[in-house]
């Protein structure tokens, strides 16, 4: 009996051992699994916070970038770098802005007091359950981005018909590729580029003198041949809609105010600087020596424009806001601002038709990306477009020539800062 009770004691201490060998190696499983899926969240919410916190820090880069461009037409952007809280700058900083941004994250940005500012941003992201806070910073750096910087471009078709040359450049500011500050043809270069986003591009027998840019989805139906420069199937730019200008204090002119300058009569003639509305336009423009005008025409067109009497004096300017749905310049008519930077037209998203209705020589800019742009010359003779001029298509009947006014890429009007590099530091 003794030794039977022996064996039992010894086979339940046996079962004991194995029960709890089993228990051990379960639990040791369990643990290990449970840290398997720890290690598995911590890396799965580090991940996500990690993005974030790029996101963050872009975020502060688009409000840096949002605070640099007040408006798309201007000269070089002229802004008070100091508003919306960013206060003056702080050894040739501004900022830092700070931002929180509700269940999501936070930034804090700056940029150097430079023409072309560098952006600083930081976007930062705390992980509660792993008790702490993840950053990541990134250095932007930008230019500014001439509004006209091609002889044409539109966001569709564009098609020419005529032959010889039909875009080059030149440069009213030296006297080595101007005259005066007029075009020359014997004082041209070969930088009258030519753009299409998408669409296609019919050259007819025309020649550029310049570079062609065709977006990806964009084709040119002629040869390759008639382009001197590159041909790039990479392009890729915003052509912003005009926005109308703040007109209060702006004065409506329910008669025209008419003149006769050196024995022409003009049906608007302005000697002196003003902001003016126009219900309905017809006839022809003056504007004086040193006189700086604005126009919102709100319907019509015009026979001739002459900026500054022969159009040569830089202190005069004429900017015209068209929000006509269709805007003619008449036959014959000449639309002169001299040098192209004096005079600029914008159409308003309203404006959907531009017309040179036959034989009108054009010096000045065009910047209205939802009309449809028609030249219609005449005859064998050329007649020229000098400057820059950018809608939703061009279409050529006969014989136009455009000359990009290289000026234009300095002294003309600006798009706005654009990020040229960022990088992670």
């Amino acid at each position: 009996m003794k030794f039977a009770v022996q064996k039992q004691n010894h086979e339940r201490g046996s079962a004991l051992l194995v029960t709890l060998c089993v228990t051990t190696s379960l639990l040791i499983g369990i643990g290990s699994y449970l840290l398997l899926v720890r290690a598995q969240y911590v890396s799965v919410v580090r991940s996500q916070a990690w993005n974030v916190a790029m996101t963050m820090a872009e975020s502060g880069a688009e409000e840096a970038l949002a605070q640099l461009n007040p408006g798309v037409f201007v000269q070089m952007p002229v802004i008070d770098r100091t508003a919306n809280g960013w206060g003056a700058p702080v050894s040739g900083f501004y900022g830092p802005m700070s931002r929180n941004v509700t269940n999501t994250g936070s930034y804090a940005v700056v940029y150097s007091d430079d023409t072309y500012p560098i952006i600083y941003s930081t976007g930062y992201v705390t992980v509660p359950t792993l008790s702490c806070t993840i950053a990541r910073a990134i250095r932007v750096s930008t230019t500014n981005v001439p509004l006209f910087n091609v002889a044409m471009g539109a966001r569709t078709n564009v098609d020419l018909s005529g032959n010889g040359t039909s875009a080059n450049s030149f440069n009213s500011a030296l006297t080595n590729l101007s005259t005066g500050g007029r075009y020359d043809d014997a004082k041209t270069s070969t930088n009258g580029d030519v753009a299409v986003l998408y669409g296609t591009v019919d050259l007819g027998n025309h020649n550029i003198s310049g570079d062609l840019f065709l977006g990806p989805t964009a084709t040119l139906n002629t040869g390759t041949n008639q382009v001197s420069g590159t041909i790039h199937t990479d392009y890729n730019y915003d052509y912003p809609e005009v926005v109308a200008p703040d007109t209060s204090g702006w004065f409506p002119l329910l008669t025209p105010p008419g003149g006769t300058i050196n024995g022409v009569t003009y049906t608007y003639c302005f000697t002196n600087s003003g902001d003016y509305i126009i219900p309905s336009m017809s006839g022809s423009v003056y504007v004086g020596t040193n006189a700086q005008v604005r126009l919102l025409i709100q319907s019509g067109g015009t026979d001739s424009v002459l900026v500054a009497g022969n159009g040569a004096d830089v202190g005069s300017k004429l900017t015209m806001y068209i929000a006509s749905p269709s805007f003619t310049i008449g036959s014959g008519g000449s639309i002169d601002g001299g040098r192209a930077a004096n005079l600029a037209y914008y159409g308003l998203p309203s404006n959907t038709s531009i017309n040179f209705n036959g034989n009108a020589n054009f010096t000045g800019t065009i910047y209205a990306p939802d009309a449809a742009i028609t030249l219609n010359g005449g005859g064998s003779d050329s007649y020229d477009f000098v400057g820059s001029c950018i809608g939703r298509s061009i279409t050529i009947n006969g014989h136009f020539m455009f000359h990009f006014d290289e000026d234009l890429l300095t002294s003309g009007p600006s798009s706005g800062y654009v990020a040229t590099h960022w990088t992670e530091i």
